[in-house]
Formats: structure tokens, sequence, C-alpha cells
């Protein structure tokens, strides 16, 4: 019998993909001419998608470049990635609540990845080096007044002046900051940080006049006289309680309490002293209390759940000695007959919800709660003070009015930070001043900034995407990720001051992440919708039709030889493949 052999190809030789006889050489078309693309019914494409931790970010900063940078030790390609789209990066990597955080996929997966600490460390790393992260643009003609230098005011000042405009800030008080330097302590935000990151923008050309209070050293019409004006005179006026005895001798103001602590001007206190109130201007009095050896009780309405204090400065007010109560409304302040004062309290229970959606605290049966101390500080929140704005600016909720882009009621004025209608952070603050400083730029070219898609980015704004493939506006979520190659969660070392030496001064709590630290911090990231070029594509695809570009920067597909199969996008670990039907327009 004749030996028989193998019609197929030789098992001991290497083919590539042109030569080997399968698939359309069957239906006689020329194997080397034959292109396997034609078998394909779906199109997988190489694409960007955004990840949580960009859309949780309000202010917009460019997350996952800026954390790629970082994983590759390129610090100064990150510092610039950043210092384009927040002047502020060394107040928020202290003290910004860091939606971006929370947003992170990495949550679920053994913890989310330190944004915050990462932002704070390139701040503290570059701290000598000025970063102008873009040339400004061609000098406008236009000249803006900035009410106010707070994060918003001053945040504001420095995208016009990125984009070539003539800015002057007026401040009333006699140092540029706001809030961050007259209202928070050196223990989260010592002020040479605020200091460097204002002489930062002022070198940009922004002029400053302080002392300056509108009213008195100069007319809110010298000010409209601009071209154009943001205002953001923040929100300063405590709102009062409405019970007896708020305005006795011994009670006093958590804002005025705080910028008392900040000039040095400390009252004489007691031992034992009452703080109304859940917000982070509570937690603030309380912990400077500890640290000026006193004792304070935080009394609150709701439940711990439902304070609006950031999460973490609960936790270590708390942990430094702060005493909570909750569920209790104040209802009257009484003096006592020898010395101090006594706080009547009611007690509450929640029952459905107020208008702003959270539970809604309302009396409940007992008997009502006192408490004796020897000061009482209110911190339940401030309102902006629009009594300087003329009648033709619309106000609303105790705010002034704006419309989505920050603009008033008053064409040429703008508006932002707290005094505006807008949650009360830093990173907010920002935010509102970032879109303010575009539509502004699009009023003065006259171009009808309303209908423009909301922009959240300098680098949108200034054609700085530098998308390599094509952009998807399509939020990634951990069940487009192949977690099967992700790694388990290395969880950052906490770098605390120790718990005696918080309770006895106002040294910084947070210490900063070291080079090392932050890199491998940076590495965990999961680069949810964003290529990291792992090669997982290019090695599974059976076809060999995933390439890498010439520039080495992405992979690209050959639709020649692309049959459709869609192994690659069921390998890639970042969901940075989109699949759709090949006839799809």
């Amino acid at each position: 019998m004749a030996d028989l052999k193998a019609s197929g190809p030789d098992v001991l030789r290497l083919y590539d993909y042109k030569e080997l006889p399968i698939g359309a050489v069957a239906i006689g078309i020329d194997p080397f001419g034959r292109k396997t693309g034609l078998w394909r019914y779906h199109r997988p494409e190489m694409v960007e998608k955004i990840p949580p931790c960009q859309e949780g970010c309000p202010l917009g900063n460019w997350i996952q470049p800026l954390i790629r940078e970082i994983a590759n030790e390129n610090f100064e390609e990150a510092w610039d990635i950043l210092k384009l789209e927040n002047p502020f990066s060394g107040v928020c990597g202290r003290v910004c609540s860091h939606l971006c955080d929370e947003a992170c996929n990495r949550k679920e997966l053994g913890g989310s990845i330190s944004i915050k600490g990462l932002e704070r460390f390139l701040a503290d790393h570059f701290w000598d080096k000025p970063s102008h992260p873009v040339q400004p643009q061609k000098a406008q003609k236009k000249e803006i007044a900035v009410l106010g230098s707070g994060p918003a005011g001053m945040a504001c000042a420095y995208f016009l002046a990125l984009m070539g405009y003539g800015v002057t800030v007026f401040e009333s008080k006699k140092s540029l900051g706001g809030i961050p330097r007259i209202g928070i302590p050196d223990y989260r935000l010592p002020k040479k940080i605020l200091e460097k990151e204002i002489k930062d923008i002022l070198s940009m050309g922004v002029e400053a006049r302080t002392g300056c209070h509108v009213g008195k050293d100069i007319s809110i019409g010298e000010i409209l006289k601009f071209d154009g004006v943001f205002l953001s005179t923040g929100a300063h006026v405590e709102q009062p309680l409405g019970i007896p005895g708020e305005n006795l001798n011994g009670v006093f103001r958590g804002w005025d309490f705080l910028q008392k602590c900040n000039l040095k001007q400390i009252p004489p206190l007691g031992k034992k002293i009452l703080v109304i109130g859940g917000g982070n201007v509570a937690m603030d009095v309380a912990r400077s209390l500890i640290r000026l050896g006193h004792q304070p009780i935080i009394i609150y309405r709701r439940t711990r759940q439902e304070m609006p204090a950031f999460f973490e400065e609960v936790e270590e007010a708390m942990e430094e000695g702060t005493e909570f109560h909750f569920l209790l409304a104040p209802v009257a302040i009484h003096r006592r007959k020898k010395k101090g004062l006594r706080l009547e309290c009611s007690r509450m229970k929640l029952r459905g919800m107020d208008e702003s959606g959270r539970p809604m605290p309302v009396p409940a049966k007992g008997p009502h709660r006192y408490f004796e101390a020897d000061q009482v500080i209110i911190a339940t929140g401030e309102r902006a003070d629009l009594s300087y704005l003329p009648e033709e600016f619309k106000r609303q909720n105790g705010s002034v009015w704006i419309n989505p882009w920050g603009q008033t009621s008053v064409p040429h004025v703008f508006s932002g930070g707290d005094m505006t209608d807008t949650p009360r952070t830093v990173a907010h603050a920002i935010s509102s001043a970032k879109r303010a400083a575009i539509a502004m730029d699009q009023f003065f070219k006259g171009n009808d900034f309303i209908k423009l898609t909301p922009i959240q980015t300098m680098r949108e704004y200034l054609g700085l995407n530098n998308h390599r493939v094509e952009y998807i506006p399509e939020i990634v979520k951990p069940q487009d990720l192949h977690l099967a190659y992700c790694k388990p969660r290395e969880i950052p070392v906490s770098h605390k001051l120790p718990l005696d030496q918080r309770q006895r001064s106002f040294k910084e709590v947070n210490k900063r992440l070291s080079s090392e630290e932050v890199i491998r911090e940076a590495q965990q990231c999961l680069s949810c919708g964003v290529c990291k070029l792992c090669s997982h594509c290019y090695l599974f695809c059976p076809d060999g039709a995933v390439q890498l570009s010439p520039e080495g920067d992405r992979y690209l597909i050959n639709y020649d030889y692309c049959k459709g199969c869609n192994i690659c996008q069921n390998e890639c670990p970042v969901g940075a493949i989109h699949v759709r039907p090949e006839k799809e327009d």
C-alpha cells in the first residue's frame, strides 16, 4: 500500500497569515489575494472611554494620563497635566473630598487608588518649580475684574490669564486666599502651600488689589465698567439658629472662631465647649479646640451617616477625642447662675426627606436634654452677602442666579464658588471658575456658548486632547473590565502624625507618600477605558490583525484580516475595545 501524505500545511514550517491555505481559498480565491476580513460581521475598534474617576472629578482633572505618567516615573509630564487643569493642586491634595477616589472602580477590588495622594505628591515634589503648563495665548484686548480671591476667584484669574486676558483681582482682606486662608486650620492646610500657589498665579501677570472693599474703597459701578467681571465673594455671613440666647456673651460663630485661630487672636476660653453643627466647619472648630487644650462636644440634629462633613474629618475628630451627640437640636441657650452657659436641646428623629433629599429631622417625644459648658460655638452654615449687588442681578435661594455656564442676569458678569448655588468645596469652586472663564472667552468672541456642550477641561477647550484613538463618551463600569487580569490591591501605608502629637499641635496631620510609594500606587490603576499597551489584544488575535502603530503609542487593527471574532475585546483588561455591527453607519 502506498504511503499516505498529508495534503495540509507542513507542521514543521512556520507560516504567516498570507500563506496558510484556509478559509477563502476553499471557494476559489487566490490565497495571496485572500482577505479574511471579508468574513467579518462585527467590527472591533480601538477606542478611549471615560474612566469613572474622570467623570467623578468636578474640576475636570485629566486623571488617567496623569496616573500613567506617574506609573512610568515621568513626574514632570504628570505635573504639567495636573497643573493645566488645577492651579491649586497642593490645596486640593490636602482638603479636597476627592470624589474621584469614591468613583474609582478599584474601590470594590481592594480599595480605590489614592488620587488625592498622587496629587499631593506632585504639588510637593515640584515645590520649587513654578509651573505654566502651556504658554498663555495671544494677549486679548479685554480687561477682567475678579471680585474675591478664594479658590474660585484665583482659579478664574488663572484660566483667563492662560487665554491671554488681563485680570485684576479685588480682595477686601489684607491677604489673598479666601476661605482656605482664613477658615482652614494649619493641620489640614499649611498656609505656605496656599501662598505658593497664589504666587504662581500672580506670576502669570495677574494683578491683585488687597484691602479693597466694594462699597468703601471701590464702588460696584466701577467694577462693572470692566469688559468682564467674575463675582466670587463667597459665603461668609453665618446663619442664625433663631433660638433664644444665641447672642449671649460666650456664644461664638464657627467661621469667626476659625479666622481668629488662623490670625492667632484666640479669645479666652474655658475647658468644655459645645459645638453645634455637622459640617466641615464644625469638625475644624472641634479639632482646633482639641489642639488648644479644650474638650469639644459636637451636637448634631441628624445621625452620623447624614453629617455633611467629609467622612475622614469626622473619623479624625473622633480619634482625637471629640465627643459627639446625635439627634439633638438646640432650642435655647441659657446663662447659668454662676458661670458659663447651658444648652437646651430637643430630641429628634428622622422622618421623610427634606427639599435637598436628605432625611428630615423632626422633634421626637421625650424630655429635653441639657448640656453645661463654658462656651458655645455655632457652626451651622453660611450664606452669601449679596447686599452690594444692584437690583438687576437676579437672586435665587439666597445665592446669585447664574445659567449653566456661570453667567448672571447681567450679560458681561459671571459668578462662581460659594456665592452661587453649587456644592461648597474647593473642587467645585475651581470647576465653576473654569466653566465661567471658558464662557467669558466665548462671550467676548461673540459666540453663543449656551448651546455648547459643557466643557470641563482646559485641554479640550485649548485643543490639547491628543486622543490617540476614537473617543467614546461612555463611562467604564467594573463589568466592562476583564477582572481576571486585576492583581490584588496593595494598600498604601498611611502617613499620619501620631495621635499624641496631633492633639497638642497644629502640625499637618497627613504626610505625603514617597516617590516609590506613588509609583507603586499608580501602577495599580486599572486604566479603565484607556489602552495601557498591555499587548493582550496583539497576543490573542488569531489572525495577526492587531498591529502596533508606527509611533509605538497605540494598537491598530488591520481590517483586511480581522474576522470580527471579538477575542481582542474579550481579552482587553481595560474595556478599551468597542465592537459594533460591520454595516453600522
